[in-house]
Parts: structure tokens; sequence; C-alpha cells
């Protein structure tokens, strides 16, 4: 039996960073067209982040993510750093959203003091199934996503900053992984302690539940 296929088309869409109201943008994010993959096979990205003068930007945090069609958030799908050539590296495995619609990929990179907000290229990919009876994942899902054990590790390792951990957590808080009624509108506060529940929770210490339920918790209290 043959492997059902994803075919993955890229499309370049509008091949500018687009700024938002409250930030100024003094970088520019460039992310790879996306070629074609099997289902399962992981979507590689790749890229690189320069200042306006094309001098690079190493050390900062990108999200890869899915421009949603519909009336969701946009969902992160992968989370990496910028070497010291400003390059970027990451990957996905490849699954259909839920509701059939084609993805939309962008890079983002969320900004700080020094660089403002900055987003890439969006590359349409049509996903299309060989076999529509076949039973898959979907994409937004309620399980935990592997990005967000990436990035707890990134985060206690001191590889990612608070508030792109605070954004991470937000994206969960919005499809409902970590249950909060919290909205995060800004860096959060953690204390230190919590960076050890971080490790453990990456290396199946504590479980995924334990440790999203002590993160809703934190929040609701106001404890962080």
């Amino acid at each position: 039996m043959k492997l059902n296929k994803i075919l993955v088309l890229a499309v370049l869409s509008l091949s500018f960073a687009v700024p938002v109201v409250f930030a100024t943008s003094y970088a520019n994010l460039h992310l790879d067209a996306v070629g074609v993959v099997r289902e399962g096979e992981n979507v590689v990205f790749s890229g690189q982040l320069v200042d306006l003068n094309e001098t690079v930007i190493p050390h900062r945090t990108i999200f890869i993510e899915d421009d949603t069609s519909y009336t969701r958030p946009d969902i992160i799908l992968a989370i990496t750093t910028t070497d010291p050539d400003g390059k970027f590296l990451t990957s996905w495995k490849a699954v259909p959203k839920d509701n059939g619609t084609p993805f939309h990929f962008y890079a983002k990179f969320i900004g700080g003091k020094t660089f403002g907000y900055t987003r890439s290229e969006t590359y349409e990919s049509d996903i299309k199934l060989y076999n529509s009876s076949t039973i898959s994942d979907v994409v937004p899902s309620k399980t935990m996503p592997i990005w967000f054990k990436n990035a707890s590790k990134m985060w206690h390792d001191g590889q990612i900053r608070d508030v792109d951990y605070s954004y991470g957590l937000n994206n969960l808080i919005d499809y409902g992984i970590i249950k909060s009624h919290i909205q995060i509108n800004s860096e959060l506060k953690f204390p230190a302690w919590l960076k050890n529940d971080a490790e453990w929770f990456v290396e199946g210490k504590i479980s995924n539940d334990e440790y999203t339920n002590a993160l809703g918790y934190l929040l609701d209290d106001k404890l962080i």
C-alpha cells in the first residue's frame, strides 16, 4: 500500500515584512521557500534575520507560524534561534489542518529593545491527501506540541527570553492546551524555581498535564 502523500505547493505571496502599529521594524526576516514532502515527513524551515544594513542578527528567537484563514489566532508550529550568522533552521512534521484549508507558513521575530517586530514572507502550502479516508492527526491539536517542549528546554537553558516563553504560553492558552482565564499581553515575571519544573517537564519527570495545570494555576492566581 502506498504511503499517503501530502503535496505542499509553495507559492510565494507578499514578499515584505509587515510592521504592526505598536512596533517599528528595524530588521528584515527572510524565510526560504517550502518544498514538497510526504505525509509524516518533516517540513524544513530555514532563513535569516538581518538588520536594515544587511548585518546579521544572531541569537534571536524565531517562531514559525501558520497564518490562519479563519477566526482563530495564528498557531505556532516550531521555534528556533538564529546562529552566529543570523541564520535559522528547524522542522515540523507535516499534518493536515482540522478544517482542510491551506497552510500559510511564515517566520516571526517578536522584537525587543534593540530590534522591533518583523515578519517574513508568507508561503501558501496546499496540502492534498491522496486517500481522503485516512484518519490522520490534525492542526491545531489539543495535545502538547513538540515545539513547546523545545521552547521549555531553550528557556531553561537561557537560549530564549522570558518574553519569548510568555508569547508561547499565550498561544497554548489560545488553543486550550493551558487552561487559564488570563490573557497574556506582556512579558511575564517567572519565579526562578519554575525553570526546575520546566526541566523536569522536558525530561519526563512530570507529565504534560502536571506542568500545564501548574502554569494555569500560577497564571490564574497571578503568581507569574
